[in-house]
């Protein structure tokens, strides 16, 4: 379960995370970097959809990424929501920066992002 003080630092953050998919045969196997689980299903599209509503079901029972993973990505909510309506392209390069200045105990924010856009 997760705590108040847990729950407040999750709400600060909003995460992008590339999803892996494989087949093997007949089935198609959908999984997060750095997750131990994963989902199964016989096309690509069911495991996608298989695999959000997986990720959805672990994060509302508190099970969450804490440490920083390849291909996962995490960005202050503030600074999302400023470029929540900019294509998904700029999503992904922004989601990149965030994460690099993040693990380097720096901040990203709205200005950074203009900044990586040249405004």
């Amino acid at each position: 379960m997760t705590t108040p003080d847990e729950y407040e630092i999750l709400q600060q953050w909003a995460f992008e995370v590339e999803p892996v998919f494989t087949q093997e045969g007949e089935s198609w196997t959908g999984s997060y970097p750095g997750a131990d689980w994963s989902v199964s299903a016989p096309t690509e599209a069911e495991a996608r959809e298989k695999l959000g509503a997986e990720f959805i079901r672990r994060q509302n029972a508190g099970e969450h990424l804490q440490e920083p993973i390849a291909g996962v990505y995490a960005m202050d909510n503030e600074v999302y929501l400023q470029l929540r309506d900019e294509p998904w392209t700029e999503h992904s390069r922004a989601f990149k920066e965030a994460e690099a200045k993040r693990l380097r105990g720096e901040t990203y924010t709205k200005e950074d992002y203009l900044r990586g856009r040249g405004r």
